[in-house]
């Protein structure tokens, strides 16, 4: 990037895509769920603590996600066997499930918009996903 006007069109392009994006999907669950059981899903066996740093969310708002979550059969707690009063999270099956069909429409949802670039852009942007990943990581 050249300069911090770049690094703003780069943050406010990525933010207002994924914006988009969503409001193009019907969520099964708020964004926040969502997001919380993808990272479930990523890194399980996960502590609920780790779960809301992860997430920038207060615990109180963590035990709101992690209820809905275990409400509809997306989550469930597992009991540390070392330390009796700590539990980590892990997906069920449906959550997995859930997962699944949410990536593919988010992917749906982006091919719609990716079809209106110039075989040019395409590439372009095909050859900055390497380095998107790299800025994805935590």
């Amino acid at each position: 990037m050249t300069g911090a006007t770049d690094v703003v069109r780069l943050a406010e392009a990525l933010a207002t895509l994924n914006r988009s994006t969503r409001r193009a999907l019907r969520l099964p669950l708020s964004a926040s769920s969502i997001a919380a059981l993808g990272t479930i899903i990523d890194r399980a066996p996960i502590r609920l603590g780790e779960l809301a740093d992860h997430e920038g969310v207060t615990p109180a708002t963590l035990s709101r996600i992690v209820a809905a979550l275990e409400g509809e059969g997306y989550a469930r707690r597992r009991t540390d066997p070392e330390d009796r009063r700590s539990s980590f999270l892990e997906a069920t099956d449906a959550g997995r499930a859930i997962m699944v069909r949410v990536r593919s429409d988010r992917a749906d949802a982006l091919s719609g918009r990716l079809s209106r670039l110039t075989p040019a852009q395409a590439r372009t942007l095909a050859a900055a996903v390497p380095v998107l990943e790299v800025l994805a990581l935590d």
